[in-house]
């Protein structure tokens, strides 16, 4: 076995540079890159992305709520909310109409009512409760801007061609 003249060290390995390739590509990742700049091949992904993460997680609590096996199983209200929101977010992927997207904005709004006024666990903190406030205002927050990629999705350029 042949040993190495130089050992590598951790401060020689280009850590950004790793990151940035499996984690934060501009093209299948562009959370970052603003609006108006976006391609249609960048929005895709993007939309792609949000339509997963909406539909299974919608999914899951029309499962649960249906099933019985939610504390708040016995509202029919919570289980038909949740399943016109997953109808919302599949036909925004299908479609890119500006209207889905509108419907897509009702989910954050719907999780902060929701964790604001029902019990989700009854050992739910105070801190909790700030951690849920905090995630649906920032997934507001993200989909507001899906409201202006699906406006704007019709005049978005095309992607670059391949090298």
């Amino acid at each position: 076995m042949r040993r190495r003249q130089h050992p590598v060290h951790l401060k020689d390995l280009d850590w950004y540079k790793f990151v940035r390739r499996y984690f934060w590509d501009d093209e299948t990742t562009p959370y970052l890159v603003p609006v108006e700049r976006l391609h249609r091949r960048q929005a895709d992904h993007e939309i792609l992305a949000y339509a997963v993460f909406v539909s299974l997680l919608y999914g899951a609590v029309t499962v649960l709520t249906m099933s019985g096996r939610a504390a708040y199983a016995d509202s029919f209200g919570v289980s038909l909310y949740s399943f016109l929101v997953v109808c919302a977010t599949l036909t925004f992927a299908v479609t890119r109409h500006h209207l889905a997207a509108c419907a897509c904005v009702l989910a954050p709004v719907g999780g902060l009512v929701f964790s604001l006024s029902f019990d989700i666990h009854p050992d739910l903190g105070n801190w909790d409760r700030v951690l849920l406030v905090s995630f649906s205002l920032v997934w507001l927050r993200y989909s507001m801007r899906l409201m202006h990629i699906a406006k704007r999705y019709g005049d978005m350029p095309p992607p670059p061609a391949r090298t």
